[in-house]
């Protein structure tokens, strides 16, 4: 998060309402941090800080709908989903490039036609990678500016009820958080349970979004329950979650992959059918010498190749993910979600601080909040 937010544990004892608010505002700010970043070549993390800064704002106002209430409406909440999910498309293009890259070169060595398959699907991806970031550029020089002023105009100023009843002390955004978070913890592990095969690809992918909308929500979280508290361990569920995550989204590249050289196969067989069809139809007598050229210039073989090289690599992080996120580890992790969500129900400040009691007060219903309400 933002060092406003880090440094500032008394959020915990502000209303949820406010506390939502704050941490949303925070990723807005990252992400407008971060666009004018796009136009600089020399800045190879710009793409990948606003689409993070993105996803986690999309995540923070899911997982604090409640606190929000209606401060986001359907469109602008479709809009940002639109500008989130245009980060998605070149981001993995490059995934995969990377990969192809690295691990390629080892069915590249076989053989000739191997090179070419690898090759060609690397040009493929290329390509598609250029044009989902000049897309990219475009939508989000079109359309972030308006979401941006829409979400930081709604999201800045709330409405509150007090209840006079002094008995009952005030809610608190800490507590919300807590609950939050277990429900956000209990559902990641009912999906990790149903992951039992290197190919059940939907449930992989369920845990995989779970795994990162708890890390998501967690990471703040830990943050300020450390700089309220000094927890050294309020970060453990943090570093258990990145594991997990990066775990996850390899097994995940890996499934995209095959669904990808499956598509591949076909589209590269077709191509060299249209190819070997022209020759035919050329006119005059066929050349023999060009339809034996054509035909040794096939994708497959190398394509084919990948295939078995990307379902090795599939199966070993299938068995890494059932070795170490179906057993103790996985016990670890929800032992530190509880710590955690202790830690936030315990607040910012000790009992009876009166800086924190105040911290928590809200505006009247119907009339605007107090002179520290709006959230700038």
């Amino acid at each position: 998060m933002t060092e406003s937010v880090e440094d500032s544990p008394e959020i915990l004892d502000r209303s949820p309402e406010e506390g939502a608010r704050r941490l949303a505002l925070a990723y807005l700010d990252q992400a407008g941090a971060a666009l004018p970043r796009l136009a600089d070549p020399e800045d190879g993390e710009a793409l990948h800080d606003l689409r993070v800064a993105l996803r986690r704002l999309r995540s923070c106002l899911d997982s604090y709908g409640d606190q929000l209430g209606d401060a986001v409406p359907e469109k602008l909440s479709r809009r940002l989903r639109r500008l989130a999910r245009a980060t998605g498309p070149g981001r993995d293009a490059e995934v995969q490039i990377a990969w192809l890259r690295e691990h390629g070169a080892e069915v590249g060595r076989r053989n000739r036609q191997h090179r070419l398959g690898l090759a060609w699907l690397l040009e493929r991806f290329e390509r598609r990678k250029d044009a989902s970031y000049g897309e990219l550029r475009s939508e989000v020089a079109r359309d972030f500016a308006p979401v941006e002023q829409g979400l930081r105009r709604r999201l800045s100023v709330y409405r509150a009820e007090v209840h006079l009843d002094e008995s009952l002390p005030p809610p608190r955004f800490g507590e919300a958080a807590a609950g939050i978070l277990r429900r956000h913890a209990a559902k990641l592990e009912r999906r990790l349970r149903r992951v039992t095969a290197a190919d059940d690809v939907e449930r992989a992918h369920a845990a995989r979004i779970s795994a990162k909308r708890l890390r998501y929500l967690a990471d703040p979280l830990a943050q300020l329950a450390a700089a309220a508290h000094g927890q050294a361990r309020a970060g453990e569920l943090v570093h258990g979650l990145k594991g997990l995550q990066d775990l996850l989204g390899e097994l995940h590249d890996a499934h995209v992959l095959e669904s990808e050289l499956a598509a591949a196969l076909g589209d590269a067989a077709a191509e060299r059918a249209r190819r070997l069809l022209e020759l035919a139809l050329a006119g005059g007598e066929i050349d023999q010498h060009r339809l034996r050229i054509e035909r040794r210039r096939a994708h497959e073989p190398g394509l084919l190749a990948l295939a078995r090289l990307n379902r090795s690599r599939r199966d070993r992080l299938y068995d890494q993910f059932a070795e170490r996120w179906q057993g103790e580890r996985l016990e670890h992790l929800l032992a530190a979600a509880a710590d955690l969500a202790e830690a936030l129900l315990a607040g910012g400040h000790a009992p009876g601080d009166a800086a924190g009691q105040a911290a928590g007060q809200a505006a009247p219903a119907g009339e605007e909040p107090p002179a520290d309400g709006p959230l700038g």
